[in-house]
């Protein structure tokens, strides 16, 4: 077997702070035993919220492009770092998810004068909210009076409220019932047919549990109302409709001013409006499965396998041939029904193929288990 580079060496995950030290981990300082995971939690936070106050005090009144460029890619490596100074696995890549790539995403738009941070200039706290979180506020369509906006504002905190802590416990007991599932006897000797759905299962409730927490305080304490994060992808008909309107939304918000609108631009002139629409869907698609890839390393701490940028690339791919079909041919007029059983089918059957096998290699479950046992066990300990 092919000696990896020494980029992406090959960690104990379960005793990550000692292997960090003893590989020389590209991204992390050495980092203390001693250290707990809540100092290492405080420790990232402090230093989040350090990084944005400058970016939002100093960085802002440079001007755009390369002065704020320079001034900003010190903290877009410092927010690549942070999420190994954590050894938990969930931990490490939420971390990594908001801060290496929603807000360094984020943040490089900033620098040219362009994304969602340039509508939270007037304040700090909600600059550093908009810039660290991976939501975003909704925008009125009209101006409503003082009187509306009030009335609107509490009964949004209180209905919004309501329905996602509704939501999250329901998002919590499909978590546990398919990591319980995922545990049994049954689902260890049918693997090809029970893991696959219980990690769709396990997948989605962890994703959309995490997201929505996330909105509750930027909603509660702020006083804003927050995009929703996902929008009934069971119910897409359509590669287009599902990764463009309804999974995963806050991803799409950024992807597409930092990579799709600037590459569809540059290749506008050179290529013509369809393929320049095209190339841009691919490069989104390339860099969405890059970044993807740099979340399984923070999962997995192996060396890459690829098959999570390639899950990417090949719907990038379906997706511009369903571009090309429907300019060909207009519409297709088939039933709803059989849109939406055709899209999940393509979806689930490269999941299968691409996306699944990396996590179900390490036995994610089983690591997500123990890591549950671990917090309960100090939890109960210092009751």
């Amino acid at each position: 077997m092919a000696a990896y580079p020494s980029f992406f060496p090959k960690l104990n995950p379960l005793n990550l702070t000692a292997a960090m030290n003893a590989s020389h981990f590209p991204f992390a300082l050495p980092i203390s035993p001693r250290l707990s995971e809540l100092d290492a939690l405080l420790r990232v936070f402090l230093s989040t919220v350090v990084s944005l106050a400058f970016v939002h005090t100093v960085v802002s009144r440079l001007p755009k492009k390369l002065p704020r460029l320079i001034a900003t890619l010190p903290i877009v490596y410092l927010f690549f770092f942070l999420p190994w100074q954590l050894s938990s696995i969930c931990f490490r890549t939420i971390a990594a998810f908001c801060l290496s790539w929603i807000c360094n995403f984020k943040l490089l738009l900033f620098c040219f004068d362009s994304g969602p941070l340039l509508l939270h200039l007037h304040s700090l706290p909600h600059f550093v909210a908009f810039a660290a979180l991976p939501v975003q506020v909704r925008l009125p369509e009209s101006r409503p009076s003082k009187d509306q906006k009030c009335a609107e504002q509490h009964h949004h905190q209180h209905s919004f409220s309501g329905m996602t802590v509704l939501r999250v416990a329901l998002g919590l007991s499909v978590m546990f019932l398919s990591l319980w599932a995922l545990s049994t006897d049954y689902a260890q000797r049918r693997q090809a047919l029970a893991v696959p759905p219980l990690y769709t299962l396990l997948m989605f409730s962890v994703l959309y549990i995490y997201l929505a927490v996330g909105t509750i305080p930027v909603s509660l304490c702020l006083g804003v109302e927050i995009e929703p994060q996902f929008d009934r992808p069971y119910v897409s008909t359509s590669l287009g409709d599902f990764w463009g309107h309804r999974w995963n939304l806050i991803v799409t918000a950024t992807l597409r001013p930092a990579v799709y609108w600037p590459v569809r631009s540059a290749c506008l002139r050179l290529l013509g409006s369809l393929p320049a629409r095209l190339v841009a869907t691919l490069a989104t698609f390339l860099v969405s499965g890059l970044m993807h890839e740099m979340l399984l390393y923070c999962l997995t701490v192996e060396p890459p396998t690829w098959e999570w940028t390639g899950f990417f690339v090949l719907h990038g791919f379906l997706l511009t041939g369903e571009l090309c079909l429907k300019r060909a041919v207009g519409p297709v007029a088939l039933p709803r029904a059989l849109k939406v059983a055709l899209t999940l089918s393509l979806l689930y059957a490269t999941a299968v193929w691409l996306f699944y096998p990396p996590v179900i290699r390490i036995g994610l479950n089983s690591k997500a288990i123990a890591e549950m046992r671990f917090a309960l066990d100090v939890l109960l300990s210092r009751i």
